[in-house]
């Protein structure tokens, strides 16, 4: 009896090694004697379409596709038609078996000289709606949309509901309010989102901890609330249009701000351009509406972090008008400011340093080429406050190509507010390396 044959746990007796198998034997289905779970896994590795083929092997295999624990869909054999492509996807998940767990279900689409058109077309909408209604359905825990296609795939009006699923992933697509709406995904801890266009006014979360969005598109003319109380990691890298307007995060530990280039939050004028009576277009939507005129925008959600980046174009506004705003980074140990905080005389530096009172390590980028007046302006600041962080701060990195006036200036208000020159490493970029020195005075 071979081993498909025996159901009491044992493995079948070992040949002598003088004794040569008999043709039969050498026709044993052995991967079909792996047990289940194994086989499983493998289903799981392969594109869903790949996964249904091996049905035709044996009788044991013809339904274990239907119990696979992770789906993947991929485009890559239909570029000939999108309407097979779609009636597979939906006949597949109406036959996955209702009692297997679902642990992932990958969505992975990608331009073919046949199937871009094809797949963008305006009916499709209906049938993505469609697939993640039913991935929900089968309690899946990890659901990831990639659309490969050059332009965005709009996303249906559609309002998640799950209680199981715990990471959302979206490449390439335009969000609606009701589906950032997490209210009814209690279990979602992890949100991940690039090149995305969030076509909403508010992004909300009970549960979430951990965002990441990376060169996504807000609003260019309104700002999107997000209300996420319980995040603990955020990462807006590259970030386009409108910066959200931020609710307190009171369980946040790390916070990673990269604002684009094309930030829609630039005073085109630049500071001393009279804004304030006649704003520009950069200005005209600083504030979500009237009731924030005297708040934060951005920054007073973060002040419960324990690390933080802020990084921006030197024209950015955000920054630096939310600073007015916000009371003590009283969390903060870890800072890095990049080319934003340069300008003003360097009134953005100063104010970390007196409201921050345990940080123990700054880090400061400064841009490749710094204009005079802001030089000028950096060696013009008035008396200093002695720094709340001198006693705790362990390190200042200054990062730099040239040793110039600027540099000379951060020097002095370090040194005024109570930082000791040792502490003070200078690293100088040039074509050959980067050059590493502790500063020894000025």
């Amino acid at each position: 009896m071979d081993a498909r044959h025996r159901f009491d746990g044992m493995p079948p007796p070992k040949r002598p090694k003088n004794e040569e198998e008999t043709p039969a034997e050498r026709e044993v289905d052995r991967i079909s004697d792996l047990p289940e779970g194994v086989i499983h896994h493998l289903l799981s590795l392969m594109p869903a379409h790949g996964a249904v083929r091996t049905c035709v092997l044996a009788r044991c295999w013809r339904h274990l596709w239907r119990s696979a624990p992770a789906i993947l869909f991929t485009n890559e054999e239909w570029s000939g038609s999108a309407d097979r492509f779609n009636q597979f996807v939906d006949r597949l998940l109406l036959l996955r078996s209702h009692g297997a767990p679902l642990e992932s279900c990958d969505f992975n689409l990608f331009e073919t000289d046949v199937y871009c058109d094809e797949f963008l077309a305006a009916n499709n909408e209906q049938h993505v709606g469609h697939w993640i209604w039913h991935a929900l359905c089968r309690q899946v825990r990890v659901l990831i949309f990639c659309n490969g296609f050059p332009d965005n795939l709009w996303l249906p009006n559609l309002h998640l509901s799950s209680r199981h699923l715990a990471r959302l992933e979206l490449d390439g697509v335009s969000t609606n309010q009701s589906l950032l709406d997490f209210s009814g995904c209690p279990s979602l801890v992890d949100l991940n989102m690039v090149s995305c266009f969030v076509n909403s006014g508010k992004m909300s979360s009970p549960s979430l901890k951990h965002l990441r969005m990376r060169s996504c598109q807000f609003y260019a003319n309104r700002r999107t609330r997000m209300s996420l109380p319980n995040l603990v990691s955020l990462e807006l890298d590259y970030i386009v249009g409108r910066t959200p307007l931020s609710e307190s995060m009171t369980s946040l530990v790390t916070a990673i701000v990269r604002l684009g280039c094309n930030s829609s939050d630039r005073c085109l004028k630049g500071e001393s351009g009279g804004c304030a009576d006649d704003p520009c277009e950069g200005c005209r939507y600083y504030y979500g509406s009237d009731d924030d005129r005297r708040h934060s925008v951005f920054l007073q959600g973060l002040l419960q972090a324990t690390a933080l980046e802020l990084s921006a174009e030197p024209d950015g506004i955000v920054f630096k008008r939310d600073l007015k705003w916000c009371p003590a980074f009283s969390k903060l140990k870890t800072l890095v400011l990049d080319e934003w905080f340069v300008t003003d005389g360097l009134s953005a530096l100063i104010w970390f340093l007196q409201h921050s009172p345990i940080l123990q390590k700054l880090s400061l980028q400064l841009p490749a080429v710094v204009h005079k007046k802001t030089a000028g302006e950096a060696g013009s600041y008035g008396p200093i406050e002695q720094s709340v962080a001198s006693d705790h701060l362990e390190l200042v990195e200054i990062k730099c190509r040239e040793v110039d006036e600027m540099v000379v200036a951060i020097l002095k208000i370090l040194s005024v507010s109570g930082i000791p020159l040792e502490k003070i490493q200078i690293h100088k970029r040039s074509s050959f390396g980067c050059i590493k020195f502790v500063c020894t005075g000025f």
